[in-house]
């Protein structure tokens, strides 16, 4: 149920006059018309009808509200709520918006001053500014002679604006302690947050249950914050379709993703099952386009059909030119490589999609924090993402947190163990989790958890608790923390830690003789690919023929049998993705040629000098001319092994300055030395699981 200002005041007064109470004291005691009265009382029977309560009109004892004890105190407790609510001039202006998007009809400036508990003039000057607002996403204020103000607009853009006003005036604990209590789709349960009340519980049940546990494999690695966005726009979506307002028009698919369509699909199907809903395909469209802004961890593989090699490459570059300016290499970080990759993938769907959200002040601290790394960051974004010239203030700082990060990537020894509550993201929470290990060597095991998590987390493993953000009502002893972990800060966790009782620290867990057996099995399987990929390796001159198709003919040719059971096929396969997407490296004479596909029978790399140089696209979109042509070839269905050695070459080429040029001029032995040392490399540090 919610209410208005003066729809709560009406039903106070009721509440109050259990007897009756005539309809001239109403309209005294509120100072309404008769008109606005009679409005006032059918808005508030629609709203209470389903909660088996009424207001009744007796000719000798006036309006009375009557229903069963239940429905009365329901109404009660949501009439005591927010009273007295106060709203800064960001925040009203927010709810006045979201206010006037939700209504169904005109709205007039006095009714609005009362709900609002400010002055007519205040509101009028809201208006203003929310109309200038509005303007900006194709909405408009229609002002109605004697009839009110109305919104009008498509129902894309209303969606787009109520769901990221509702979502940034909710903390992420506030929004997931609501979810939590969430049990059933038909229990009436307020919440305390003014925003959240826009929405039914029973909306936000279902997108709940949808998201966390029929999907929840899908969102494992995505964020607290863009958790709650995907749920809040689910949610919306759903009461308005509910309500009978649905997307028109058409809304296209481009850059959007199979994968990401797929998964909306998966959502809405689930949704049909528990609710009867009729949801069709533009709506589906419509969901999909919030998704597509979420930074799913997504599997980097070169091979995948929807690995973006182009963004691969400007990220490479990103890294390079902000090694070379900071003087601090990057360039070897294949945490801060791959975390670019999904934030950025992921950011400029946020960019091309979504209305901008209010500025985030952690992230506003983080880029005076880093000033100098920000203004070399910004001016190499610019320089190299030249389709994306407008990069949000907020993604800066996700960026700018993400280097910063890596610069404070340490790791010494530790004895102690700290449980950190992050809700701001994978970003922020690796810059703390590395300031920690850099300077508070006493902490031994670190682990991030998200807001949504703490219903599964057992608090007793863990000597200290650390939160980002206030948590209301939790009832555990715990420190609030900048993500920066300032000096002081420091000093206190470590005045802390001094005052535990080391003795019931839980033990790590020894390895077993199980685990040492599966890391040599692991070891031995990946020294047996790495040697066979080292054996057959080899640099070839080949004569060019009039194409690049009959030119892989001749290469490819010569693998059947051995490598390729159907050369011709695995030719139109590397021919479709060099279509696809540009894969010659820019400033060079050489492109890494790849596919895997059911027609290979092995895992293999080689490299082909041309006879002629034959012209291609590089990854910068620039024609360029190849005379050296790297190919990688892998079977549809590889194991961790091959995948893991394959990508230690592939990510090399780019990797530096060095390796370009190792891989455009270096002969046989010296290339083969190169990839010899990543195998080792990649042999001696197993990835993490």
């Amino acid at each position: 149920m919610y209410f208005s200002s003066r729809e709560k005041k009406l039903l106070k007064l009721l509440l109050e006059n259990s007897a009756g109470i005539s309809a001239q004291n109403l309209q005294e005691l509120l100072q309404i018309s008769k008109r606005t009265f009679y409005r006032e009382l059918s808005s508030i029977e629609k709203t209470i009808k389903p909660q088996n309560a009424q207001i009744i009109n007796e000719r000798k004892t006036g309006y009375r509200l009557v229903g069963d004890t239940e429905a009365l105190d329901a109404i009660k407790q949501e009439v005591q709520k927010n009273q007295g609510l106060a709203f800064d001039n960001v925040e009203r202006q927010s709810a006045l918006v979201v206010h006037l998007l939700l209504a169904g009809k005109e709205e007039i400036v006095e009714s609005l001053a009362l709900d609002f508990a400010v002055s007519p003039t205040t509101i009028h000057s809201d208006l203003q500014q929310v109309e200038k607002s509005l303007a900006e996403y194709g909405l408009s204020l229609h002002r109605k002679k004697a009839r009110g103000i109305l919104v009008a607009g498509p129902e894309e853009k209303r969606r787009q604006i109520l769901s990221n006003i509702i979502y940034s005036d909710v903390n992420e604990y506030e929004f997931f302690s609501y979810l939590a209590e969430l049990t059933d789709p038909d229990e009436n349960l307020p919440s305390s947050n003014f925003f959240l009340n826009f929405i039914s519980p029973r909306w936000f049940y279902f997108a709940k249950k949808t998201v966390l546990e029929k999907t929840n494999s899908l969102f494992i690695e995505v964020t607290d914050n863009q958790l709650q966005q995907v749920i809040t726009s689910l949610a919306l979506s759903l009461e308005r379709m509910n309500k009978g307002h649905w997307i028109e028009g058409e809304i296209s698919e481009d850059n959007l993703s199979s994968g990401v369509k797929k998964l909306a699909e998966q959502i809405m199907e689930e949704i049909r099952k528990q609710t009867d809903l009729s949801i069709p395909s533009i709506e589906i469209l419509f969901f999909g386009k919030q998704l597509e802004g979420v930074n799913y961890k997504k599997p980097q593989n070169i091979f995948l059909d929807n690995f973006d090699v182009e963004l691969s490459y400007q990220i490479r570059e990103l890294i390079r030119l902000v090694s070379q300016q900071t003087q601090k290499d990057f360039r070897k970080d294949d945490t801060l490589f791959y975390d670019l990759l999904t934030h950025l993938s992921a950011a400029f769907k946020r960019i091309d999609n979504q209305a901008q959200l209010t500025g985030n002040p952690l992230l506003e601290k983080i880029l005076t924090e880093y000033p100098q790394l920000t203004e070399i960051i910004k001016e190499n974004l610019q320089q190299i993402f030249t389709d994306h010239q407008m990069f949000l203030q907020d993604e800066l700082a996700y960026i700018v947190i993400h280097f910063a990060a890596a610069m404070e990537r340490n790791p010494v020894q530790r004895e102690l163990s700290a449980l950190v509550l992050c809700s701001s993201g994978i970003g922020t929470a690796k810059i703390l989790e590395s300031r920690i290990h850099k300077y508070i060597p006493e902490i031994e095991r670190i682990e991030i958890a998200k807001i949504s998590q703490m219903s599964h987390i057992d608090f007793k493993e863990f000597d200290l608790i650390l939160s980002t953000i206030f948590l209301p009502e939790f009832s555990l002893p715990y420190k609030v923390i900048s993500p920066l972990l300032l000096d002081d800060e420091i000093r206190e966790i470590k005045q802390e830690l001094k005052e535990k009782q080391y003795s019931n620290k839980p033990l790590a867990a020894k390895k077993t003789d199980q685990t040492t057996q599966n890391e040599f099995a692991q070891v031995y399987e990946q020294m047996k690919v790495a040697n066979e990929l080292l054996t057959q390796f080899s640099i070839k001159n080949v004569t060019t023929r009039q194409t690049l198709e009959k030119t892989l003919d001749v290469i490819l040719a010569e693998l059947a049998g051995v490598v390729v059971e159907d050369y011709q096929k695995v030719r139109d396969l590397l021919i479709n993705r060099h279509q696809l997407a540009p894969i010659g490296i820019p400033n060079t004479h050489f492109a890494l040629f790849h596919s895997a596909n059911s027609y290979v029978k092995k895992p293999y790399f080689a490299i082909f000098d041309l006879s002629r140089s034959v012209p291609i696209l590089g990854m910068d979109k620039k024609p360029m001319e190849l005379t050296r042509l790297l190919l990688m070839l892998a079977p549809s269905h590889m194991s961790d092994s091959e995948e893991r050695l394959l990508g230690k070459i592939s990510t090399s080429v780019i990797e530096s300055d060095v390796n370009i040029q190792t891989y455009q001029y270096g002969d046989e032995e010296a290339i083969y030395e190169r990839i010899s040392s990543l195998f080792i490399d990649e042999i001696k540090e197993p990835e993490e699981e």
